[in-house]
């Protein structure tokens, strides 16, 4: 409370709150789960000192509707709202996990909530829609560099790594979608290029042509998962893996040294700018 932007009125504090209400259906990205270790309970708040706070904030959707919001808001009034209701609070911050760029989203609902939720208590909303934001805007592109067999599984090794790459479906339960691309123009050792949509085939979780998807690197359990594709999958075979803009990119890692992918931005007239390659350096440089 002695920062000087604190004092001046700039620097404002909040205060994660646990409202012991579960929406999900995965334990895994459950804040509300017993002994959870985001967010203070309500008990835990009864006689303490909360001078110095001016917001609350909570953080307990995973890619839902606003119908989770609603029974969420309501747990929050009922162990929270006399604190809201102080004059000593100024903000209310819903958290992220709103998916309210998807079609199915209840924007209607999630207006009324937010209205109501300011004329309840006279507080400011904040939301914090970072995936639904970023969704879909970004693509990890791979290319199939051996096949082979063993104890009864087809097995690609892609130039990508699961746990340098995309740590995210090793850590979590999530699984992203695939695209066999079939175009002329994605020619293995040229430059990243525009693909029309039709090239793009989807992968299946089951069928004829089923392949474990696996990295270069020395960890056993570097494998992306098991998928199954419109025909059997060759070395230079081009895979499309989608939504990768957003967890996968900030949890990357050169373990092995295996050399990330560069960065290239698509403009809207479909030109392909290349924003950041990476080098030897690149992987020196984090272990020093």
């Amino acid at each position: 409370m002695a920062h000087p932007r604190y004092q001046s009125g700039e620097l404002h504090c909040g205060l994660r709150i646990n409202p012991q209400h579960s929406t999900g259906s995965t334990p895994l990205y459950d804040p509300c789960v017993a002994g959870s270790r985001l967010g203070i309970t309500a008990d835990q708040l009864e006689g303490v000192d909360l001078s110095g706070l001016s917001g609350l904030h909570f953080h307990t959707l995973c890619e839902q509707n606003s119908d989770d919001l609603e029974s969420t808001l309501d747990a929050v009034h009922q162990r929270f709202g006399h604190l809201l209701g102080s004059p000593q609070f100024t903000y209310l911050n819903m958290g992220g996990g709103h998916w309210i760029t998807k079609p199915f989203y209840d924007r209607d609902r999630l207006v009324r909530l937010v209205r109501e939720t300011r004329e309840r208590y006279g507080v400011e909303v904040w939301l914090e829609p970072g995936e639904a934001v970023a969704i879909h805007t970004g693509v990890l592109r791979a290319r199939v560099i051996d096949v082979f067999e063993s104890a009864g599984h087809r097995l690609a090794i892609l130039d990508v790594s699961g746990t340098a790459h995309m740590p995210d479906v090793l850590e979590m339960p999530y699984r992203p979608d695939v695209y066999l691309v079939e175009a002329d123009n994605a020619n293995p050792s040229g430059p990243a290029v525009v693909i029309e949509a039709e090239s793009y085939h989807p992968a299946a979780e089951s069928g004829e042509h089923l392949y474990r998807l696996g990295g270069p690197t020395c960890l056993a359990g570097d494998v992306i998962g098991d998928y199954a594709f419109p025909r059997p999958l060759a070395p230079g075979d081009l895979l499309v893996f989608d939504d990768m803009a957003h967890y996968t990119m900030v949890k990357t890692t050169t373990f092995n040294g295996v050399p990330h992918p560069d960065i290239v931005l698509q403009h809207e007239d479909g030109t392909l700018e290349t924003i950041r390659e990476f080098t030897y350096e690149d992987f020196r440089d984090r272990l020093s």
